[in-house]
């Protein structure tokens, strides 16, 4: 059992370093384990760091590497620190990034409650806020989607595959602050 002191100050060293954060506070569902310990791989952390490092970020990859996982880390880490983040998932099918937002939403559901310094104030099925103004909201790639929103983050799930991609990209482009 911490202190109250070494528990703000874990949850300074959370607030500065999303990886630490990530390995030692985040837990995820696992299909066959259920409920565990969220562990980075080299290449999840290394995507961290570009995460933090570039305001543009195009991943090529292969399924099933844990990079929307990840990701769902990272957004967990940016609405809970830092206060009045307005995040926009857009994919393909709008299920596709109902799914990311839901797996944020789990992250933060399974942290320990001393670590969750904002609670969930405001609960749809597809987006939520946190008690500290920051909120996470999903939308399929529909021609005026996020048109109208000021982002502090955009996540674009499989961007390649959304047809009209350059006309959505002009529209979405001028809402990242």
């Amino acid at each position: 059992m911490l202190t109250k002191k070494e528990r703000i100050k874990e949850i300074v060293k959370c607030g500065k370093d999303p990886i630490y954060f990530i390995n030692n506070y985040a837990r995820i569902s696992h299909p066959k384990h259920g409920l565990i310990p969220f562990k980075t791989y080299d290449f999840q952390e290394q995507l961290l760091r570009d995460f933090e490092d570039y305001r543009f970020n195009v991943i090529l990859k292969a399924r099933q590497l844990g990079i929307s996982t990840i990701t769902a880390g990272y957004v967990t880490w940016m609405m809970l620190f830092h206060r009045d983040k307005n995040i926009l998932v857009i994919a393909t099918k709008f299920a596709t990034a109902g799914n990311l937002v839901k797996k944020v939403k789990s992250i933060i559901k399974n942290l320990p409650a001393w670590v969750r310094i904002a609670d969930i104030s405001v609960d749809n099925r597809t987006s939520f806020e946190l008690s500290n103004g920051s909120m996470i909201k999903a939308s399929s790639t529909s021609g005026d989607a996020g048109r109208s929103e000021a982002l502090s983050l955009l996540v674009i799930d499989e961007a390649a595959h959304i047809e009209g991609m350059d006309d959505l990209w002009t529209g979405l482009y001028s809402t990242l602050s």
